[in-house]
């Protein structure tokens, strides 16, 4: 069942990592970023700064954060790439109307969880160590941040893969202490639709999605 397969230790991850990027030290190198590594890393810091006034606005009710959070990671995100890829080779075996409710589940499940997820980190400070630009296709950049915590415990370490789409960079996945969110969701599926296919795949990403909408009424 997808629903097993989802709630595993790479979601917790990948909402620890984002969590931590958005309530980031302001630590961006230089005012007028010129160099790819410096423009990703530009850009992680202005989710921090998002980030950041959301979590400390108080005045805000539950549906209203949702709303203003669905705005942050609707920018700092691509989805729709994601999406693609953690079906792998099934993407193209749908047809066009499955792709569509494929990608409307997908990136709504992950919005959902990230916003009941969220208001619980704080007091951690994110440090950028380093920026690289790949050799890729797409000539990505991995930004390297540390993570600080108040309880003394080791800090963590998360690289994000930040990818130029026109003028916009977006996040195309991040990994936690060396485990990949998109990888290790890819895997989860493709063992997913193995078992029940694509239509089922959907089917429990409905029911996953229905879950978390019942919970918060």
């Amino acid at each position: 069942m997808l629903t097993g397969a989802i709630d595993h230790r790479w979601l917790q991850g990948i909402l620890t990592g984002f969590a931590f990027a958005v309530l980031g030290a302001l630590l961006a190198p230089s005012a007028n970023a010129a160099t790819p590594g410096e423009e990703a890393e530009a850009f992680l810091q202005d989710l921090a700064v998002s980030g950041i006034a959301l979590l400390e606005k108080g005045d805000y009710t539950d549906t209203e954060r949702e709303l203003e959070f669905r705005k942050i990671v609707g920018r700092g995100f691509a989805l729709e790439a994601i999406g693609k890829f953690v079906i792998g080779r099934y993407w193209q075996k749908m047809n066009a109307e499955q792709q569509a409710e494929y990608q409307e589940l997908f990136s709504e499940w992950l919005l959902k969880t990230y916003a009941r997820q969220l208001g619980g980190y704080r007091g951690q400070t994110l440090e950028i160590v380093k920026s690289m630009e790949t050799d890729s296709r797409y000539n990505d950049v991995i930004v390297t941040t540390r993570v600080v915590r108040r309880d003394g415990q080791p800090p963590i370490k998360a690289d994000w893969r930040v990818r130029k789409f026109s003028n916009d960079y977006k996040i195309i996945d991040v990994a936690v202490e060396g485990a990949s969110m998109v990888g290790t969701q890819r895997g989860e599926f493709e063992s997913v639709i193995q078992k029940v296919g694509v239509t089922g795949l959907i089917e429990n990403l409905r029911e996953r999605l229905a879950v978390i909408l019942a919970n918060t009424g």
